[in-house]
């Protein structure tokens, strides 16, 4: 066997998206920072630098949720982290879910459901990460 095709086991899969969805998120945090940093931007530059950061955390959020669906997927295949990558995507739906509660109606609890996603989600997929350290199942090998 190649040395390529022994790298991409299941769990090397679920260790690559389980990396996506862990620097997915370290994004996602600095640029919600960045975007409660800026605040009631006052001049026109600032104005569309805010709207620049919250179009890319918009559309991080979106790519959160379908990398929670691929880490998932991997775990499945890998047979290790199931129920880790199955909670992270709860709580990343539930966190996309509060993030457009903060921008539609501007709720402090929304954003603040936000952030406690964030760090319940890290943990998760730096769990299912881990698992795939694991040694693969038997009938896999």
């Amino acid at each position: 066997m190649s040395a390529t095709a022994a790298a991409v086991t299941p769990a090397a899969h679920l260790r690559r998206r389980s990396r996506e969805a862990l620097t997915a998120l370290a994004v996602q945090y600095l640029l919600g920072m960045a975007a409660n940093l800026i605040g009631e931007p006052d001049s026109t530059f600032v104005r569309v630098v805010d709207t620049i950061i919250v179009i890319l955390h918009i559309l991080i959020a979106i790519g959160l949720v379908v990398v929670s669906v691929r880490v998932l997927l991997a775990a499945r295949a890998a047979g290790v982290g199931e129920r880790l990558a199955l909670w992270g995507l709860i709580v990343m739906v539930i966190t996309f879910l509060a993030g457009v509660l903060t921008i539609s109606i501007g709720s402090d609890w929304a954003s603040y459901v936000m952030a406690v996603g964030f760090l319940v989600a890290a943990a998760l997929y730096a769990g299912t990460f881990l698992a795939s350290y694991r040694p693969e199942r038997a009938a896999e090998v």
